[in-house]
């Protein structure tokens, strides 16, 4: 009746209480038909119940028909035992993960915008109504200042523009790519992001607001450097776009009007002076090559403009 004290990959659990035995359990057996409980049950029914085995239903003795306490030496090698197992499990999960290291993961609802001014390099400019909080309800802005994206523009600042829905990142991205403000021309997609460093180590992340994932990533938004290369997230973004334009042929146009609280109505906003090319219900599935130039002399915020989107700001 007897177990071997080796350490167990399943635990063995008490029939009664359905908690694992505990190592001094193992060889455990109080009653002489072999059936195997926990001591603290074994107390709790000579005690408070019957004293019955809950198997064969014979009283159960005074000492346990079968127990042999484990020495100090075997209790402390199985628990190195236990512990070694552990080790070499996340051992293998960091190993199973470390190609994650690079890929990265496109996230539905975030906005990567480069070419900014520094005028607009600030997170509460850009959380503006006039600005990307017009598509939607923004969580967070992330402005990095120190990038070269704009190439030949001169210094510019990118930004990380994260919306609660993701149709109103797709939205952003249609009515703000390819538009010029501040003589750059703004490029604006889909984010991407990478794993946590200590999630590939099959580790706990000490950052409680770290940015980088933590759990697996959607497997059809992820992608290799060399993929990324390649254009792949580009084309996933543009088949979300797809896929969204179906349910809603309309979605650029639902940012389009103001609510006038004296009418209870909903009005159109009023458009930049600038000339148009296309008519305003004019849409467009992909990212356009049209820009339009917005001065820099007037008093009022600058408003981003895309002949093809029904928005402008």
């Amino acid at each position: 009746m007897s177990r071997s004290p080796d350490a167990k990959e399943d635990p063995v659990e008490c029939p009664l209480c359905m908690e694992p035995l505990e190592i001094d359990d193992i060889n455990f057996f109080p009653c002489t038909c072999g059936y195997q409980i926990c001591r603290f049950c074994w107390h709790r029914i000579r005690t408070d119940e019957n004293g019955l085995c809950p198997a064969c239903r014979k009283p159960y003795p005074e000492d346990p028909a079968v127990y042999k306490p484990l020495s100090q030496e075997e209790l402390q090698r199985i628990k190195n035992e236990k512990k070694q197992k552990q080790n070499e499990r996340k051992q293998k999960i960091s190993e199973n993960r470390k190609h994650l290291a690079s890929v990265r993961v496109v996230q539905k609802n975030l906005v990567f915008v480069v070419g900014l001014s520094q005028r607009l390099a600030d997170p509460e400019v850009l959380k503006r109504p006039e600005y990307f909080g017009k598509f939607g309800k923004i969580h967070k802005v992330v402005i990095n200042n120190s990038t070269s994206y704009a190439g030949s523009q001169g210094p510019s600042a990118s930004a990380y523009v994260t919306y609660i829905r993701s149709e109103d990142a797709l939205r952003a991205i249609q009515c703000v790519n390819n538009v010029v403000v501040d003589g750059r021309t703004l490029k604006a997609s889909l984010g991407t992001t990478k794993y946590c460093s200590y999630f590939l180590k099959n580790m706990q992340c000490p950052k409680p607001d770290c940015m980088y994932l933590h759990e697996l990533g959607d497997e059809a938004a992820s992608f290799t450097k060399e993929e990324m290369q390649a254009g792949k997230h580009q084309e996933y973004e543009q088949k979300l776009l797809q896929e969204l334009y179906k349910l809603n042929p309309n979605f650029l146009q639902l940012s389009t009007g103001s609510v006038d609280k004296n009418k209870n109505k909903v009005t159109p906003l009023q458009r930049y002076d600038t000339p148009i090319d296309k008519p305003s219900d004019s849409l467009s599935i992909g990212n356009g090559d049209n820009s339009q130039q917005i001065s820099n002399s007037d008093t009022h915020p600058h408003q981003f403009i895309q002949s093809q989107c029904t928005v402008s700001f």
